[in-house]
């Protein structure tokens, strides 16, 4: 027999069996039930180390088989302790004594004694495949139920052995590859035939499936459990462009969109191996299932073993320097796995490789600054590809990110960027859907799945969820599973009134409930009542809000709960923490990252949603107080604060970093569960704090900032938040914010400084905050308002002389007597705005949206109407000498065109025409 064809039975060391029999199985299980009885929950870890290095020592195994024997016996009880690790909190009914455990005791034992077990080269490629594991499930699964989990979840743990099987196998090797040098050359393992960097290839691969793998939340189950592949488009490349064609931002309009299933796509593009076009970009909204793709395609990838894939997380990820430069930094920062070395070093440079940037959103989140780091990095990797590439295909890179971000990035292949499709959309006619995939409704697949793995038996989505109204939340993949959280608890009624915030109010008391408030609950822990646990998760979001977005230290959590009186609320969670109940916090909110900062090690939310969402909650927080300390002031000057102060504690609160739109979303939909009454009274003290703010400026010297660029930067990020509370505030009580300004131009002067340069089309989050404010009077001549929402707004007699409007809305703006005169209103949106005796001289209104608008005795002369829509509108009185109109213009149902000065002829005749039918009809003079 060759050695290439070489194969050991595996046999227990005979100096095994004259060990102690502490070493046995029925010790070691029953070693496992005292640790969770101990509830050694925060040092689960070390007990198993202790455990697992308790057992029969490597050097009494001498012989290959003996060696094998110990290796997968080691691997296996690895294994075990890691599954329960990762679902620690659900063995928490764990039985009075560890007797009810012998059913199962010293199975593992007398399963490796009597099972005919031999392994070769075809193990080390599939170890999960080995007899053992698959047999060990079934009794795994019923020792899980003995512990206390119901059947579904001791089944989806079970499952999942397998997988950390492997990776532990891996692990071993690794640690300990000298001693297992007899097996290197007994067998023809990929190890023995290996180098260092190649094992450590395929113990990342062993990672990677692992990820997947891991439990979602407090469940027993991973992603791969529950995981339905997704559908994407990508539009068809346009032919020759006309001008007709192009809506007011330059886009082509109704570009038909290609559907296909996405891992398909990504598929193709990879087995297509084109030199010329190794970039591929996947985007989509928050939620939408892009980093659970990237990590389900890596992990399938890694198990096929074809292509080295290296998966990178870009918030881990430092993007400002040489791409390959950074890689190594990765791997070498990286503190919970064994990376292979740098791929893309021309020492270990692979013949082959695709890599997954996630999160390309990330580099972006800290506003333009951030923007633009994203925009460079994203040429960096072009760059490299194209260096890489230059004679044969060696890098293909695969990028994520949210749409707004991957949008503004030079991408102009057809098909390059695919945009992720929601569970269920309409079709849209020019859709080519060859395979009608748009016909599929995905969440009856997900919810199928969901209720084999979660024991509640769901066929498919459940009716009370199956509403019209509901399609926006149920859709969305995220948002979908934490509705399928709520929906199972019961206590939440989900309606067509539900926003998110409500979900994740739920889920905050699933977790309370189900953790922090039962009869295991730690002494120490006893007596922390909810509204505290909530709080204390609030300032850990906004520590990571206030450092990179999503990542923080402890240092940084300590630092935020003391300024906010919270330190000896944290003193307890701390005390908590060393008997390890707060990793029931962390679990479900939180994981290390990997990364390191100011010598401390980072922490993470597993999924960013949740600290945009703490944080709003957290910001409001900020907003009642303010209130309240204000009003407390008016009472007794003794008390409460002045209006520095407040602005004091909200530049605190809100300098640090630029409110993106995630978190302003999270913030209305906040504010809308609150009485409105209240948030009329804070809508009213926000006016009166912006009054102050644009005389006095912000005290950004009361907060210690070490130079005047910081305190301009925070004091800019405070002042576009402050807009946003507002905003928010009045787009709840559809009332306007009566702001007094101190001169007719301070509100543009304002503007202009939150705006600052623009660096391609993106605006501030100020640009969205317009809507519902009273800027009578106000003078924006040529001001830059591309893009702003200034819905409701009060603009009568506002000097908009040569201001730049493309994109705006504007519906129900009320205009009256305003100055338009050339002011470009390409596409702008003014539905029902009021605009009577408003100036459009010389307006570019192309393609904008009038219908119902008031334009009586408005004066449009020169003004371009081609495209636009006019359907409903007033036109009494108004004045259309020299209008630019076509055949794309709608005028129907236009009101009192007989009273217009100047109608074009063709208006005039088919006015008269349909006021004679009309007039005839008995119904009047309504459409032409």
């Amino acid at each position: 027999m060759t050695n290439s064809d070489s194969e050991i039975a595996l046999s227990k060391p005979s100096a095994f069996r004259l060990r102690p029999v502490k070493v046995d199985g029925q010790e070691l299980f029953k070693a496992i039930g005292k640790g969770l009885l101990d509830g050694a929950w925060g040092k689960w870890d070390s007990v198993g180390t202790d455990i697992i290095d308790g057992l029969a020592a490597l050097g009494l195994a001498k012989k290959p088989e003996e060696i094998a024997w110990m290796l997968v016996y080691r691997s296996l009880v690895q294994a075990i302790f890691d599954l329960m690790a990762s679902n620690l909190e659900l063995l928490r009914e764990c039985p009075e004594s560890t007797k009810d455990l012998s059913e199962w005791s010293g199975y593992l034992d007398e399963a490796l004694e009597k099972t005919d077990l031999k392994i070769g080269a075809d193990f080390f490629r599939s170890p999960g495949q080995l007899p053992i594991v698959e047999e060990l499930k079934a009794p795994f699964s019923r020792w899980l139920q003995v512990l206390g989990l119901s059947a579904a979840q001791a089944e989806s743990m079970s499952l999942r052995l397998p997988t950390y099987f492997v990776f532990a196998l891996h692990k071993k090797w690794q640690k300990n590859a000298t001693v297992y040098e007899k097996l290197q050359k007994a067998t023809n393992s990929p190890f023995a035939m290996s180098e260092d960097r190649e094992r450590r290839w395929w113990s990342y691969r062993a990672w990677l499936q692992k990820q997947v793998e891991e439990p979602m939340f407090l469940e027993a189950f991973g992603l791969k459990q529950v995981y339905v592949p997704l559908n994407c488009f990508y539009f068809k490349k346009a032919e020759e462009r006309q001008e007709r064609d192009l809506d007011y931002r330059g886009n082509r309009q109704k570009t038909p969109r290609i559907v296909g299933q996405l891992g398909q796509a990504l598929q193709a593009w990879l087995e297509q191996a084109d030199r010329e076009d190794a970039i591929r970009v996947i985007c989509g909204g928050p939620g939408c299932g892009k980093s659970s793709f990237t990590k389900i395609w890596a992990a399938q990838l890694a198990e096929a073993g074809e292509i080295p894939v290296l998966f990178i997380p870009l918030h881990q990820f430092d993007p400002e320097s040489d791409l390959v430069e950074a890689i190594g930094r990765f791997i070498d920062n990286d503190l919970n796995r064994v990376l292979p070395p740098n791929p893309l070093n021309p020492k270990n440079v692979q013949k082959r490789l695709l890599v997954i940037f996630d999160g390309l959103d990330e580099l972006a989140m800290q506003g333009k600054v951030g923007s633009e780091v994203a925009q460079q990095f994203v040429r960096e990797v072009q760059k490299q590809v194209d260096r890489f590439n230059q004679q044969e295909l060696k890098l293909q890179v695969l990028l994520s990110g949210r749409d707004m971000v991957v949008q503004s990035s030079e991408f102009r292949k057809e098909g390059q960027i695919l945009h992720i499709l929601p569970y269920l959309t309409s079709k849209i006619d020019d859709d080519i859907d060859p395979e009608n995939l748009l016909d599929i409704d995905l969440r009856n697949q997900w919810w199928q799945r969901y209720g084999v793995v979660s024991g509640r038996g769901y066929g498919e989505l459940p009716t009370a969820l199956a509403q019209d109204n509901l399609v926006e939340i149920t859709a969305q993949p995220l948002l979908n599973y934490l509705v399928a959280l709520s929906y199972g608890r019961g206590k939440l009624k989900i309606s067509e009134t539900s926003n998110l915030n409500e979900i994740y109010k739920d889920l905050l008391d699933a977790i309370y409930d189900r953790g922090w408030a039962d009869k295991r609950q730690h002494p120490t822990l006893r007596g922390v009542e909810f509204r505290d646990f909530v709080r204390v998760l609030e300032e850990v979001a906004l520590a990571a809000w206030h450092g990179d977005g999503r990542t923080t230290t402890v240092r940084e959590i300590e630092a935020h709960c003391d300024s906010s009186g919270l330190k000896q609320l944290l003193e307890i969670f701390q005390e908590g923490a060393k008997s390890g109940v707060t990793r029931l916090l962390t679990a479900f909110y939180f994981r290390q990252s990997g990364g390191v900062r100011d010598t401390e090690k980072t922490f993470e939310f597993t999924h960013k949603s949740f600290g945009e969402y703490l944080t709003a909650c957290r910001i409001v927080r900020g907003m009642k107080r303010i209130h309240t300390e204000l009003e407390g002031r008016q009472e007794d000057l003794d008390s409460g604060w002045d209006e520095r102060q407040a602005l004091k504690h909200w530049a605190e609160l809100c300098g640090p970093s630029v409110m993106d739109e995630y978190v302003f979303r999270f913030l209305c939909d906040e504010i809308r569960l609150r009485p409105i009454e209240q948030v009329k009274q804070w809508q009213k003290t926000f006016c009166h704090l912006i009054e102050l703010m644009l005389v006095k400026g912000m005290p950004m010297e009361r907060l210690g900032l070490k130079n005047y660029h910081e305190q301009s930067r925070q004091a800019r990020n405070a002042e576009e938040s402050l807009l946003a509370g507002l905003n928010a505030c009045a787009r709840f009580t559809q009332e306007l914010s009566h702001i007094h300004w101190p001169t007719p131009e301070a509100f543009g002067a304002w503007i202009s400084r939150l705006q600052g340069q623009r660096i391609r089309n993106e605006n501030p989050l100020a640009f969205c905050c317009l809507g519902w404010l009273d800027l009578q009077g106000i003078g924006l001549f040529f001001r830059d308002l591309n893009g702003a929402n200034l819905n409701g707004a009060n603009l009568i007699g506002a000097k908009l002389y040569g201001a730049n409007l493309i994109g705006a809305n504007l519906t129900a703006a009320n205009l009256i007597g305003a100055s338009l005169i050339g002011v470009s209103l390409i596409g702008a949106n003014l539905t029902e705005a009021n605009l009577i005796r408003t100036d459009l001289y010389g307006a570019d209104l192309n393609v904008a949206n009038l219908n119902m608008a008031d334009l009586t005795m408005a004066n449009l002369t020169m003004a371009n109407l081609i495209g636009a829509s006019l359907i409903g509108v007033n036109l009494s009185g108004a004045a259309l000498r020299d209008i630019s109109w076509d055949q794309k213009t709608e005028w129907r149902n236009a009101q009192h065109l007989d009273t217009a000065f100047d109608v074009p002829e063709e208006w005039r005749s088919a006015y008269q025409k349909n006021l004679t039918q009309d007039s005839g009809d008995n119904n009047g003079p309504t459409d032409i």
